[in-house]
This record gives C-alpha cells, sequence and structure tokens, in this order.
C-alpha cells in the first residue's frame, strides 16, 4: 500500500469516535461501517478536487459506492496559506446522520501530502 494510501486510511479513522490507541485500524474502520472500497472511492474525490485546488473554497466532489450504499460529499473549506482543507461528510447505508471529518494537505515536493 503506498504511503498516500496509509495515511488516507489513518484520517477515515477519524470519522468515528473510538481512539486510535485503543483499536487497531482495521476495527475502527470496521466499525465505522465504511468498506475498504467506501475509503478508495471517497479517496478518488479527494484526489479530484485536490488536483484543482488551486480554484480556492467551495469546490466539491461527490461520490458513491453502489455496492455498500455509502455515499458522500468533499469540499474545498478553505485554504492556510499553501494547504488547502478539505472537509468530508460520508453517509452509511440507510444512516441520516454523516460522519465527517476535516483534513489538511500541503504541498510538498509537487505532491499533497496529509497534514493533520
Amino acid at each position: 500500500m503506498r504511503f498516500s494510501g496509509i495515511l488516507t486510511a489513518a484520517a477515515v479513522a477519524a470519522l468515528v469516535a473510538a481512539p486510535a490507541a485503543a483499536n487497531p485500524l482495521s476495527r475502527i474502520l470496521a466499525k465505522s461501517g465504511l468498506t475498504p472500497q467506501d475509503t478508495n472511492i471517497m479517496r478518488q474525490a479527494e484526489q479530484s478536487l485536490l488536483a484543482q485546488a488551486q480554484g480556492g473554497s467551495g469546490k466539491r466532489a461527490k461520490w458513491s459506492n453502489p455496492d455498500s450504499g455509502a455515499h458522500g460529499e468533499v469540499n474545498v473549506a478553505g485554504k492556510e496559506g499553501d494547504c488547502v482543507l478539505l472537509q468530508h461528510q460520508a453517509f452509511l447505508k440507510d444512516d441520516q446522520a454523516p460522519k465527517q471529518v476535516r483534513r489538511k494537505f500541503c504541498p510538498s515536493e509537487g505532491k499533497w501530502l496529509l497534514s493533520q
């Protein structure tokens, strides 16, 4: 797994309330209800926004996984210097309450790296 994929999986774990130190990442993701395929689709939506991040706040990318019924949206929530803030909302099948997480990416050597 690429390093960015590992970082993405770790950040998606922030969608759940359980502390990361108490449970292995796989258990945290399992408790979130998001499948690995969901997180990959979320990451693709995120990457499409980062590719056009110069556009600034308000840009959105929707995603959905017909296999799991999960869907959501990621949007550019703002900028901090050269860094881009992305806000995720993910809905599990038949769940009205979104799982939310905000992530910060900063440019480094031509790539976007997760900052927090």
